[in-house]
Order: C-alpha cells, then sequence, then structure tokens
C-alpha cells in the first residue's frame, strides 16, 4: 500500500513537472518527432504484374533520388524516406495499399504508379485522407488524359508532372501541320483505353489543324500478325499516328515496313518503352516518337547530370546493362524534388500544414535544372495540368535523337474546371 501511494504521488509529481514545463509528455514527443523524424513517401510501386519493369525503372530512380537529397542536406534538415509497397499492377490492391500507408504507416505524401488504373483508383482514397498524391503515370482513362482534369475525376490533392493524352496529341498535330506538312493520317491503336484516347485526340487536334483523317484502325492487345489491319490503310494515307507498345511495337513495326514502307509513322508517348533500340533494327529507321522527356542521352547539361545520378547511359543502366524504362521515371525525380522545393517554400512541417502546401504548389514555377531535368513547367491551378514542352524524338540508324521540342503552349487546351474555386479550403 504505501509502495503504490508512492507510485501515485510520483506520477503527480512528473504530471505537475511537464505542465509547468509548458508541454505534455505527447507534446514533447510531437515536437521532437516534427523536427527530426524523416518526411515519409508512401511510394506504390509496380514491382510484380504487368507493368513491373515500368516500376523497376521508378523504384530505381526514386531511391538514387532520395540518396541525393538526402546527402546534400534533406529537406530542411530532414531525411527522406521511401515507405515502399508493391501494387502487383492491380487497382484494388494499389487502393487497400495507400489507405494502409496513410492511417497505418502515417505517411506524409503519396507517391508513384505507372498504372493509370491504379492511380485512378488511389486518387480518391488521397482525396479522402486528405493526403497529397503525386502519380507517374501521365495517362488517366475516360479524363483527357488526366485524372485530375475531368468534371468527373477533379481533385485538389492530385498532381502529376507527366503531360497528358490530350496535350501529346495536340502536340504532335502542330508538328505534323508545321513541320511535316504531310496530309491524310491514320490512327492505329491497340484497343483499350490508353489506345481509344490516343485515337480519339489525336482525330480531335489533327480536325483543329486541318488534317485530314483517313482512318481509324484499332488492334487486339497482344496480335502477332498485324498485316490484316494494316491492309485496311486507304491508299491516299500518308501517316500513321500508332499507340501500341512492347511485343505490339514490334509486331507492328515489322508488319507496316511490309505493307505500307513509305508511310510516315509518329508514336505515342509511351511507344518505346522497354526497348533496347540499338537493336530494334532498319524496321523503325524513320520513326518518330513523342517524349515527356528525351529517350537517350543529350548534350543538355542537366539532363546528363541526372543520368548519371541515376546510373543510367542512354536508356540502359551502367551497373546492370538493363535497359531502364525512360517513358516516365524521370517524374520520379522531380516529384521527389518538389516535395523538398515546397515543404521548404511553404514552411510545411507536417500533415497540418497539407493546405498551405498545395496552395503554394498550385503558384510555384519550376525551371530546368538538375531538380527538373524535363525542362521548366508548371502545375495550371485551375485543373492541376502539368505545364511543360515535350520533345519529338526520331529513329535512325538505330540511333535516337530529338529533332523538335514542343513548345508548352502549343499542346495548351480550355481548363474544363476551376479546382480552387470548385474545391476550397475552409481551414487555412
Amino acid at each position: 500500500m504505501r509502495r503504490n501511494k508512492y507510485l501515485s504521488f510520483l506520477a503527480i509529481f512528473v504530471c505537475l513537472i511537464l505542465l509547468l514545463s509548458g508541454c505534455s509528455a505527447k507534446g514533447m514527443t510531437s515536437n521532437n518527432n516534427t523536427a527530426n523524424k524523416p518526411i515519409k513517401i508512401g511510394f506504390l510501386v509496380d514491382k510484380t504484374g504487368a507493368l513491373a519493369a515500368y516500376g523497376y525503372a521508378h523504384e530505381q530512380v526514386a531511391k538514387a533520388t532520395v540518396q541525393t537529397i538526402n546527402q546534400s542536406g534533406g529537406v530542411s534538415g530532414r531525411q527522406l524516406e521511401l515507405d515502399i509497397k508493391d501494387t502487383q499492377s492491380n487497382a484494388n490492391i494499389a487502393a487497400v495499399q495507400a489507405r494502409q500507408l496513410v492511417e497505418n504507416d502515417d505517411v506524409d505524401f503519396l507517391m508513384g504508379t505507372n498504372t493509370s488504373a491504379v492511380a485512378t483508383a488511389v486518387a480518391p482514397v488521397a482525396k479522402e485522407l486528405q493526403t497529397v498524391y503525386f502519380p507517374t503515370t501521365g495517362y488517366f482513362p475516360e479524363s483527357g488524359g488526366s485524372v485530375v482534369n475531368s468534371p468527373n475525376t477533379e481533385n485538389r490533392w492530385v498532381f502529376d508532372f507527366n503531360t497528358n493524352v490530350h496535350q501529346e496529341a495536340l502536340g504532335v498535330a502542330s508538328f505534323i501541320k508545321n513541320d511535316l506538312k504531310v496530309n491524310n493520317w491514320a490512327t492505329v491503336v491497340v484497343d483499350y483505353d490508353w489506345g481509344w484516347d490516343d485515337e480519339h485526340y489525336f482525330a480531335e487536334a489533327a480536325k483543329e489543324d486541318g488534317i485530314n483523317i483517313t482512318a481509324a484502325i484499332r488492334v487486339p492487345l497482344g496480335t502477332d500478325n498485324w498485316v490484316p489491319y494494316l491492309l485496311k490503310l486507304p491508299p491516299q494515307t500518308k501517316g500513321v499516328y500508332f499507340a501500341n507498345f512492347g511485343t505490339d511495337f514490334l509486331a507492328f513495326n515489322r508488319d507496316l515496313a511490309a505493307v505500307r514502307p513509305d508511310i510516315v509513322r509518329i508514336g505515342a508517348n509511351y511507344v518505346i518503352s522497354g526497348q533496347d533500340i540499338s537493336q530494334l533494327g532498319n524496321s523503325v529507321n524513320g520513326l518518330y516518337v513523342v517524349s515527356g522527356d528525351p529517350t537517350w542521352d543529350t548534350t543538355d547539361q542537366f539532363d546528363l547530370a541526372y543520368r548519371k545520378a541515376i546510373g543510367m547511359k542512354d536508356n540502359v543502366e551502367t551497373a546492370t546493362g538493363k535497359v531502364l524504362i525512360p517513358s516516365y521515371q524521370w517524374s520520379s525525380w522531380e516529384t521527389l524534388y518538389a516535395i523538398r522545393d515546397v515543404v521548404v517554400a511553404s514552411g510545411w512541417k507536417s500533415k497540418n500544414d497539407n493546405l498551405k502546401f498545395i496552395q503554394t504548389l498550385e503558384n510555384m514555377k519550376f525551371k530546368g535544372s538538375l531538380a527538373y531535368p524535363a525542362g521548366d513547367s508548371y502545375f495550371r491551378p485551375a485543373d492541376h495540368l502539368s505545364v511543360k514542352s515535350d520533345f519529338i524524338e526520331k529513329i535512325n540508324d538505330s540511333k535516337i535523337s530529338v529533332i523538335k521540342d514542343l513548345p508548352a503552349d502549343s499542346m495548351a487546351y480550355p481548363a474544363t474546371i476551376n479546382l480552387p474555386q470548385d474545391q476550397p479550403f475552409t481551414a487555412q
């Protein structure tokens, strides 16, 4: 009894000391954590499943970025830390993982994936849990290529550094009109939503630029023999805008070279992902492709420094000799640098400051640099569209090089929503 009374007195005494010092034990821990704990990024990666090769590239780039930032002092003295989950390229699994990352792992931000279906599933979870989310895919079905710029999926908590299908189609049409000056184009796409969106937005952009569309051909995913489909191209067709990748890309170019070797080809932003360009042979000579960031090394100092930092020469990982798919992996680098820069600019210390973080990001400009090797960009506040330039590349003699910068304004289209107005923050 005497011992219990002593322990009770001691507990009361400790509480009084804490109160007199102006904080509770919980408050002391919280303050200490805010100042010193790492900034945690919940990173959704397609480690397995259909897009595992893309997930590998994103993961390698993100790890290199975190290492680079942390070695240079971190973020306001705090380290970045990745909490990686395998989405299995599955939207349902990823949505559950996103919730677990926020509610159980206490991550500060969400990031990833290269799978549009995953990003579409995670975005509403991020909004519900009021966690800023950075997809790294650039494409979302049925919304103009962006989950944040459709009236049906508007979300002020989502930012994606990549351009989308709608923008890319506008840029390609502008290039055809002003540079190639070739009329009568057909679309040949894989028969699912990515291909449908490329077909739709290219036809829309072509009409605006006075380019005639001769045919719209859809081919089942995984088709080995493209000849029956390519024979449907009308004789007057001079160019093909296509959307396919992997084995479909190889079969398409092989069979098009046999059926119509004279035709001009421009591929959507994705088509050469995973390909070793040095091994593709003559069937792809003269092929154009639109890209968010150059596929092979350029002479740009920031691009070269970025590639050195992630261990990539051209599109090959120097440590392993594997193709490090360049499609969207650069956006993992830029996302993490943006988190660093917006945290500093907004004074963000914890998720209590998320509204300040979003408002700062909505009004921030990113300058081409080592941190932003894809060039100048910003997010349009109305719909969080990533406003940046893209590139037209051309393959010749087993090499690919940039032949044209597509200015951001050539890919602009009117915003259909106004996020700050439609989703105002009442608590500041």
